[in-house]
């Protein structure tokens, strides 16, 4: 069949069709391949299966529900206490020297907060908590805890060795600290059966972490004490010591040491010699002098090869300033004046002159400055010059002395540094005394913890959201399960989707009671419309239009196949057309009950050669109908309709009339169906929607072709649109006032 005929075809159906030229079996090829749709997601689909699964899905999840709620009534209430301490990095000064040694580690602030949590932590701590609450051998803090207190030795562990890891382990499990980034806030949580207990426990981490933290503190600053007085100790003697040496020395040289009447600038002792004292302080003066000389001259080199203006003296001056600010706030109004006025406009002049005005004043006083700065300059140098003229005099009459004072100034100099060292270690000693009887801490209490109200556990919303989830999980994975196990031909959509086939139409499903007859023959009705929708694409189905003999088949019994012979015969004879039934099932034929005729004789008689074809056939109360009864049940149907008679009779009736409707055996089990669609024209293949698996309508069609069937298509009978959980469908209803 062509391209048009197919499409004509589909369109007359109300469904979606293949193009029978793409089919093997459409010309003459009697191979079937299962058609393989893309996979695409197929929104329509989905909601047609949970719609099937409806009463399924409600019970799933007012199961689940139900357990979530169960479960939580049944679970143990669990409370939480929440203590707040402040953890800062420095701790408050007392004295003033107390967090001097921790300037240092702020830049580290992240890893500081970071080792304080690991200490809460700690199984130190907790060992702490443990021994102040009393909870070691204590069996009424487990049992509160919901631990059974009853244990034995483990490992290498004694009992009481094992009791007390359980309780530590009970303790650490139910313990949590946790510190915001952006916050010093640190929360300690701890949970427990008692609201009671758990506010006592979290008050028991807190206040003995903050005595712990006190505690290394205070042993830190006691090793420091016994360190710092033996190195006190070890200092002051060699300070005795070099003392007495240097001045056993002077006594020897005889010296006169004028060091103990003056000392120098710095601190240090003087020389021990006028000669040397006086070279000594005109060599400070000079060097005073040198340092003044170079700072001036620094100061004129930059103020000489800088702008007036840029030098620091002229910016740090008070006046410059002033008159910077005052140009500054005048040069902002003339802008703002220019943004309205010409710049001949009097008061821009008058402002632009005063800002001329200010310009001359800041070059003035620069100028002066600038000049100041090497005055300074040639001042220092001349000094300089004068020192250096005395300082050479004085150098021949103090080398003479130097020899001498060489061995002096040695034992002067380690005299000095042990003081100095001396002197350092006793502050350091006597800040550390200071510290000692001060009880300085970085962690303070911010909120205590208080016996919690409501329980932190089951948190029945919650368990009924995951309840919800995971019977929502469990649906669909039940609506997927069941429609892979049941995947079965639903709608029409189905018969192109995983079958491949042609689907000729949906015929509506019979209400209870209803006859057939009646609505086929009612031309408004759904299932007349159904039928003459299949008749349509009959007569398209091939060039030459309605073909000759039409065989009615199916998967098993009980789809409607006997019924959409029938039906499809009353359509066909409305247009005219002359329609003989055949009721070929040999086995359970029931086309006689649907026309109203016995069946005492007909094709088993006919196929035995036992009667002619007048003799069997019969008139129907329907115009243009003629029926051949199945006859009496033959023993061996298979071999009866496999003889050449069959093929003779067809041949005659096809020449005698429009049209053959064939109703013939399923095919599974059976081979009846087989060798009549080998010898009509054509077959259309009756699935009853929602029955039969895919795989078992596969395995039909597939036998039929490879038997020498071609099938015009498949019918899908008994359709209920909603129950398939589709919207759409199959028919056009009429308007009973039309």
């Amino acid at each position: 069949m062509n391209n048009l005929t197919s499409s004509n075809a589909a369109i007359e159906s109300g469904t979606h069709s293949v193009d029978a030229t793409d089919r093997d079996f459409s010309n003459g090829n009697n191979s079937y391949e299962p058609y393989e749709s893309e996979t695409t997601l197929d929104f329509s689909a989905i909601w047609a299966a949970v719609y099937r699964s409806r009463l399924w899905i409600a019970g799933i999840l007012l199961g689940c529900l139900l357990i979530g709620i169960v479960i939580s009534l049944l679970l143990t209430p669990i409370y939480q206490a929440e203590s707040t301490v402040q953890i800062d990095q420095e701790a408050a000064k007392v004295i003033g020297t107390e967090a001097s040694e921790l300037s240092a580690s702020i830049q580290d602030s992240d890893r500081f907060l970071q080792t304080q949590l690991d200490v809460i932590r700690s199984r130190t701590l907790a060992t702490t908590v443990a021994e102040d609450e009393k909870l070691f051998g204590n069996k009424a803090f487990l049992e509160a805890m919901g631990v059974d207190p009853d244990v034995d030795a483990e490992g290498v562990l004694t009992k009481e060795e094992t009791e007390r890891e359980l309780v530590l382990e009970t303790l650490r499990d139910n313990f949590a600290v946790s510190l915001p980034v952006d916050s010093r806030l640190a929360s300690l949580r701890f949970e427990s059966n008692d609201p009671a207990l758990a506010a006592r426990i979290a008050n028991s981490f807190t206040e003995n972490y903050i005595r712990n933290n006190l505690q290394r503190k205070f042993d830190t600053s006691s090793y420091a004490r016994e360190f710092l007085k033996e190195q006190l100790d070890d200092a002051a003697a060699r300070l005795a010591e070099s003392e007495r040496e240097a001045l056993n020395y002077a006594r020897l040289t005889r010296i006169i040491d004028t060091s103990n009447a003056a000392e120098t600038s710095d601190g240090r002792a003087a020389p021990r010699s006028l000669t040397t004292a006086t070279l000594v302080q005109l060599n400070q003066g000079y060097s005073a002098t040198f340092a003044r000389r170079l700072e001036a001259q620094k100061k004129w080199e930059t103020a000489r090869n800088t702008a007036a203006l840029n030098t620091p003296q002229v910016l740090n001056n008070l006046a410059v300033q002033n008159l910077l600010q005052e140009r500054a706030k005048l040069r902002a109004e003339q802008q703002d004046q220019l943004e309205r006025r010409k710049e001949d406009f009097p008061t821009v002049r008058q402002i632009s002159a005063r800002i001329k005005e200010l310009d001359s004043q800041i070059n003035t006083i620069s100028q002066s400055i600038r000049k100041s700065i090497q005055g300074e300059y040639q001042t220092a140098l001349a000094q300089e010059k004068a020192l250096e003229q005395q300082i050479t005099l004085l150098k021949n009459e103090t080398l003479d002395e130097q020899t001498e004072s060489v061995q002096l100034g040695i034992l002067q100099r380690e005299s000095d540094t042990n003081r100095e060292l001396y002197d350092l270690l006793l502050k350091r000693y006597n800040e550390l005394n200071a510290e000692a009887g001060v009880q300085s801490n970085n962690v303070v209490i911010v909120d205590r913890a208080i016996a919690p109200v409501e329980p932190i556990s089951p948190n029945i919303p919650l368990n009924l959201a995951l309840s919800l989830l995971a019977g929502l999980g469990l649906c669909g994975a039940f609506v997927f399960g069941r429609e892979q196990i049941f995947d079965t031909i639903r709608t029409p959509d189905d018969i192109v989707r995983k079958l491949g086939m042609t689907a000729l139409g949906a015929i509506p499903l019979l209400k209870s009671g209803t006859e057939l007859a009646s609505e086929v023959l009612d031309p408004k009705n759904s299932v007349a419309e159904a039928y003459t929708s299949v008749r349509t694409s009959l007569m398209l189905s091939s060039s030459h239009g309605l073909p000759k003999s039409l065989v009615f088949t199916s998967s098993q019994q009980s789809e409607g196949k006997s019924g959409s012979c029938f039906a499809t015969a009353l359509t066909l004879s409305r247009i005219g057309k002359r329609v003989i039934v055949v009721d070929l099932d040999l086995r359970r034929p029931s086309q006689h009950h649907l026309l109203g005729i016995k069946s005492d004789h007909g094709m088993s008689d006919l196929l035995s050669q036992n009667a002619t074809i007048a003799d069997v056939t019969q008139t129907t109360e329907y115009e243009n109908i003629s029926f051949i009864s199945s006859g009496a049940i033959p023993p061996n149907p298979a071999e009866l309709l496999a003889s050449e008679n069959t093929v003779d009779v067809l041949r005659q009736l096809e020449s005698d009339y429009d049209i053959v409707l064939v109703d013939s055996a399923p095919v599974l089990g059976l081979a009846d169906a087989v060798v009549i669609g080998s010898i009509a024209e054509t077959v259309i293949f009756v699935v009853e929607a929602n029955r039969n698996q895919t795989s078992t309508v596969r395995s039909a069609i597939h036998r039929l072709i490879q038997g020498g069937g071609k099938l015009t298509g498949v019918l899908l009978n008994k359709f209920d649109a909603k129950e398939s959980g589709y919207s759409y469908t199959y028919q056009y209803e009429y308007n009973e006032n039309t």
